[in-house]
């Protein structure tokens, strides 16, 4: 056994137990003064003339229960910081975990049926139009909004994940897109392997900018052998998550954006006309054709990965190229998870060597980068409902507040990514995490250019909307085990997803689409 394979199975042993995967608004009255405004406000200072200290919220005998998905990713941090806040509140605080794939419908069945079973819940803003528009959730009351900063939010995750029309129902807590990794050891101009890479494709060998370029590169490199941190073994071409029922399917939908995202109409899952499921056009067919192709440049147990898997394996020098959210850069440099430290480069996800027009109804023969919103991030809202609302919004509060969200999201495998203006700016916070300098710029940059780029493809945010794209995750993971052929799994969503419009109302779901991805703004 080589030391490179030693070092990944100690790696899988000790990271699958922690990973998983990835005007002003109207609001209500304003409360208690939160524990993280009161912690700021420095306590230990002399008081005032008055001999007042600032007030921290007593919540003595209140016990809220937090819900969200396994793992350490996004639960870690609230099981560390818990324990900080209820010290300073004594208040008391639960939390619950489910699988990702489990999720919805444990927080919607407890919504739908009354049962109260939690206060505060962290889940993905895709999830808005099921838990925001019924009225399931507590509007955040000023103060609160006030104390977290809200012009050092970027806009997409501070604005349009959060709020579902004028009203804010929850606090940002992660900023998400989907990005390319890649070794920029093996993938560059001066690398050993750049003279026959491209006597074998005819053109230098870089960093991807189309799909076409990416699947070359893994084709290359495919059963290559490489040298990894001082030991040379065979590597594979791609590590992409799969697996049915987790978080697979939003990178089936980042190959998909390329191909089938008209420049200029933001309307990629339905048309903005009629509600016309868009998803087996001839772009999406070929994107799931490409999908399936990278199942056979991995490891055969890829069909069994998701994104905490690929978080592994990627690091830990298995492949070539990885597609996942931004958790990827802080974990490459942990020295205690990645073997590649120094060896990753960054980017804006590959684009469409061309793309379908489905306005026009033809392939348009251009190049077209269209970087996935996949997700838009993490959230923390509290329910309507609750017995402990002040108090699960003071703990809200105080996980969302900027001092900590920025040491999250420079620190590996919390699930959380940069949202803020000053964790773009401030390159000491990365490099004194881990990064050399130039890897946290190109980083920075590769994150920067996928939100900020004209043609970005945002994520599904209407009412049903983990119900349409967990058919999409059926029906794609029924092609990737080559039981139906891409065009009839697609054909198959289309029909799916025309029945959830018609159930839900084709006028409503419409008017949600258009208001969710900004037609004629």
């Amino acid at each position: 056994m080589n030391k490179r394979t030693l070092l990944l199975i100690v790696l899988v042993i000790a990271f699958l137990a922690m990973l998983t995967a990835c005007g002003a608004p109207d609001q209500t009255e304003d409360v208690a003064e939160p524990a993280a405004v009161a912690e700021e406000a420095n306590v230990d200072e002399t008081a005032d003339e008055a001999g007042e200290q600032p007030d921290t919220p007593n919540f003595e005998g209140k016990k809220i229960i937090v819900v969200t998905q396994t793992g350490r990713s996004i639960g870690g941090p609230i099981e560390d910081h818990a324990p900080e806040w209820e010290a300073m509140t004594g208040g008391e605080v639960e939390l619950q975990q489910f699988a990702f794939g489990e999720l919805f419908e444990k927080i919607i069945t407890a919504f739908e049926t009354g049962s109260n079973d939690y206060d505060m819940l962290v889940f993905p803003a895709d999830w808005a139009g099921d838990f925001m528009a019924p009225g399931h959730l507590e509007p955040i009351p000023q103060t609160i909004l006030d104390s977290i900063e809200p012009d050092d939010i970027i806009p997409l995750y501070g604005e349009r994940i959060t709020a579902w029309g004028p009203t804010v129902y929850a606090l940002p807590y992660d900023g998400d897109a989907h990005m390319l990794y890649y070794r920029k050891d093996l993938v560059n101009p001066e690398s050993p392997f750049a003279a026959d890479f491209e006597a074998q494709y005819g053109y230098p060998l870089d960093e991807p900018v189309t799909w076409s370029q990416y699947y070359d590169i893994a084709e290359f490199f495919n059963g290559q052998e490489a040298e990894t941190a001082g030991e040379s073994a065979p590597i594979y071409g791609v590590a992409e998550a799969q697996r049915r029922n987790a978080q697979s399917y939003w990178v089936f939908l980042s190959h998909a954006a390329g191909y089938a995202k008209v420049p200029g109409n933001p309307c990629f899952f339905f048309s903005c006309d009629d509600m016309t499921p868009q998803v087996n056009n001839p772009g999406w067919v070929q994107a799931l054709e490409d999908y399936i192709k990278s199942r056979d440049l991995g490891p055969p147990e890829q069909l069994q990965w998701d994104v905490a898997d690929t978080r592994v394996q990627f690091p830990a020098g298995v492949s070539v190229l990885n597609i996942d959210w931004g958790d990827v850069g802080p974990i490459s440099y942990n020295p205690e998870a990645s073997v590649i430290a120094g060896d990753t480069g960054f980017s804006v996800l590959p684009g469409g060597d061309h793309y379908w027009n489905y306005e026009t109804g033809e392939w348009v023969e251009e190049e077209n980068v269209a970087p996935f919103i996949a997700f838009g991030g993490w959230i923390i809202a509290v329910a309507a409902d609750s017995d402990a609302k002040e108090a699960a919004l003071d703990f809200a509060a105080f996980m969302a507040r900027p001092e900590l969200v920025q040491q999250l999201a420079v620190t590996p495998d919390t699930g959380i990514n940069p949202s803020r203006y000053s964790q773009f700016e401030d390159i000491d916070l990365w490099v004194n995490s881990g990064f050399d300098k130039e890897g946290a710029e190109d980083y920075l940059d590769a994150v920067q250019n996928t939100i900020n780029h004209p043609n970005a493809v945002l994520d599904l945010r209407i009412r049903g909307s983990a119900e349409y794209l967990s058919t999409l995750d059926v029906e794609i993971s029924r092609a990737l085990a080559d039981e139906i052929s891409p065009q009839e799994a697609l054909d198959n969503v289309a029909v799916q997803w025309d029945e959830i419009t018609d159930r839900l109302g084709r006028d409503a779901q419409l008017e949600q689409y258009r208001s969710a991805v900004g037609f004629g703004e």
